[in-house]
């Protein structure tokens, strides 16, 4: 991340995010694991692709595995989370929310985690992590079945705007699913608080990620700070006209086509 000059204000600054470098995020995470169970269970998981249960029981991962700077990346996240309340839109195998989780406990200040995901894995995979994290924070996780396009809505209407510090994006994958899932969280998200996209490499994550790097000078952007990973922060209110609208950079791929290696080096820069 580099510090460009005569920076607009509609332009994204990584360097107002404070974020520290990716290995140091990751160190930060390990030195967790002797405090925090649920951290140490997720490292070695994802290091052996195996969630092993204390009492025994194993969950198979498979390629559902974040990358090291990005465990790190939420570990740090969790830890200066402006409000009690954060919130992820999918489950998967349960990775990030134990790291969220056990990091947000080792604060030692009240929080709920909420996680909307109606849908499961083949052959069960990740009820096994579920267990753990419903019997290792009974009163700090929920999982909610429903559609992140249903639940943020009413969770809106019962909290109301503001109310959410850190919210994690890794839900449905097509550009209408990742696009509402900004303009909920953006609804939900405090002044200094941080929605964070996993899979910021694919092209329609991607173009949401263009989208309000263009369009949305309340954010600072920090793209694809960690591997695969964007982050953004709410830095002030939306003052936006009503009719309010730029253009911006729709990527030319299709599908599941990553953004290759140099192309995302340059997208960094830009950011």
């Amino acid at each position: 991340m580099q510090m460009r000059k005569q920076q607009s204000a509609s332009e994204p600054d990584p360097d107002r995010l404070g974020l520290p470098p990716e290995d140091e995020l990751v160190a930060a995470v390990k030195a967790l694991a002797p405090k925090e169970e649920a951290i140490a269970l997720t490292l070695d998981a994802l290091e052996t692709g195996i969630f092993r249960h204390p009492d025994g029981r194993t969950d198979d991962l498979q390629t559902v595995r974040l990358q090291p700077g990005e465990v790190g990346l939420l570990a740090h996240l969790a830890r200066v989370c402006p409000k009690p309340l954060s919130i992820e839109i999918g489950f998967g195998m349960g990775s990030s929310a134990s790291v969220i989780l056990g990091t947000r406990r080792l604060e030692r200040k009240p929080f709920a985690h909420l996680i909307f995901d109606p849908f499961g894995l083949s052959n069960n995979r990740g009820k096994i992590v579920q267990a753990y994290l419903q019997a290792r924070f009974p009163k700090a996780f929920r999982r909610i079945m429903k559609r992140s396009e249903i639940g943020l809505g009413a969770l809106i209407e019962k909290v109301g705007r503001g109310a959410a510090g850190l919210i994690f994006i890794d839900g449905g994958h097509r550009f209408e699913n990742a696009m509402t899932d900004f303009v909920l969280s953006d609804l939900l998200c405090c002044q200094g608080g941080y929605i964070v996209y996993d899979d910021a490499l694919y092209p329609a994550i991607e173009t949401v990620i263009n989208y309000v790097i263009a369009n949305r000078p309340d954010y600072a952007v920090a793209h694809l700070a960690v591997a695969n990973t964007t982050i953004l922060k709410k830095i002030g209110p939306d003052k936006r006209a009503w009719d309010a609208f730029k253009p911006f950079e729709v990527p030319q791929r299709e599908d599941w086509t990553p953004r290759q290696p140099a192309a995302a080096a340059a997208a960094r820069k830009r950011s």
